[in-house]
């Protein structure tokens, strides 16, 4: 569980999660883009994700397509938010 909630307690990473739970399937190259960010930093971030096993990925030709293991994340992230507005 501490795993867990250290890789969330990026803002990158929320933002990572948050796009991936409205656009469900994306490359690095469309993370790095949408969110103005350096492709290393995007693909370091994915790195923690994964790690954690919020998000996984998937090879298709040269690319690796990344989506949420599991979409009630979004619920670890709006008890989170909650907490933190308190």
């Amino acid at each position: 569980m501490a795993e867990l909630l250290k890789a969330v307690a990026h803002p990158l990473r929320i933002s990572i999660i948050d796009i991936l739970i409205q656009k469900d399937e994306m490359t690095v190259t469309e993370i790095h883009s949408l969110l103005n960010i350096p492709q290393p930093e995007a693909s370091r971030q994915l790195t923690t994700l994964k790690n954690a096993g919020i998000v996984n990925c998937k090879k298709e030709g040269t690319a690796r397509i990344y989506f949420l293991v599991d979409k009630s994340i979004s619920n670890l992230l709006d008890c989170v938010e909650n907490c933190s507005i308190k």
